[in-house]
């Protein structure tokens, strides 16, 4: 007899559900998965570890790379003429808006033509057989975050430029490069920190389909192929843990009264 699936919202085993989630979390090294294509049942850990370590490795760097890129670009841009710096902002807004899957494809078939013009395999464009690629994945995922934060890092040091203690320092005849390095960074990098939470949750967004696409063997791609309550929750928690952990080190480390207030440490 079919068993007809009736869509809705139960109460009861909502809660039910939640109830044998948390108890199975209690009891975290007797949760088992079949590992796709055979029969064979395994427990999670250590099997887990293998594909979180390499998607935590792709998103830190990623988010790295971002950053520091970042900084460079609005560092360099101050030094281009005011119609350059128009250009280079019109075609950020042009970048930002591309989707995903369209940046991946294009990179994958550059990477192909490279290949086929000069028999030079500058990178893996695809994944196979469990194979782990970084060039392209990392590339990728660090272009998107590297334009929202170049636009957001140029808005903080406009701000940052018209407040006084930047005007005091120029008629004290300091230069431009010192007082963005050393007065105007330090303070755009506090308020940069409020944005690391939305950054994070950005990559992993952008990472279910770059693991798609490149066909690499990460967290998101394990949580896709066994999708129980035991282990979506396990997957969502090891993605969690490191930016907590992060967070919770920069609040030790900032002066005291730093506040974040208006996408801005005050």
């Amino acid at each position: 007899m079919q068993v007809e699936k009736a869509f809705g919202f139960f109460p009861v085993d909502y809660i039910f559900e939640i109830k044998n989630t948390l108890f199975s979390l209690l009891n975290w090294n007797d949760i088992s998965y079949v590992a796709q294509g055979t029969n064979v049942e395994r427990k999670i850990f250590p099997y887990i570890l293998e594909s979180y370590s390499y998607s935590l490795t792709l998103l830190f760097v990623s988010l790295l790379i971002a950053l520091l890129f970042a900084v460079f670009l609005t560092t360099v841009t101050f030094y281009l003429p005011s119609k350059l710096q128009g250009a280079i902002r019109k075609l950020s807004h042009i970048a930002e808006a591309l989707p995903d899957v369209f940046v991946i494809f294009s990179l994958q078939l550059g990477a192909v033509w490279v290949f086929k013009h000069t028999n030079l395999l500058v990178t893996e464009p695809y994944a196979l057989s469990g194979q782990k690629i970084y060039f392209l994945p990392i590339l990728t995922l660090s272009l998107i975050p590297m334009i929202y934060l170049y636009k957001n890092t140029l808005m903080m040091y406009e701000n940052e430029l018209g407040k006084p203690y930047v005007e005091f320092g120029v008629s004290k005849g300091i230069g431009k490069l010192q007082i963005l390095l050393r007065h105007v960074f330090p303070n755009v990098l506090l308020s940069f920190f409020y944005n690391l939470k939305y950054m994070y949750l950005l990559l992993i967004s952008h990472m279910i389909i770059l693991e798609y696409m490149y066909n690499i063997y990460g967290l998101l791609q394990f949580m896709t192929n066994h999708p129980s309550y035991e282990i979506i929750t396990v997957g969502v928690l090891l993605l969690t843990l490191p930016i907590s952990l992060v967070f919770f080190f920069i609040k030790l480390l900032l002066p005291k009264g730093v506040t974040y207030y208006d996408q801005a440490a005050v």
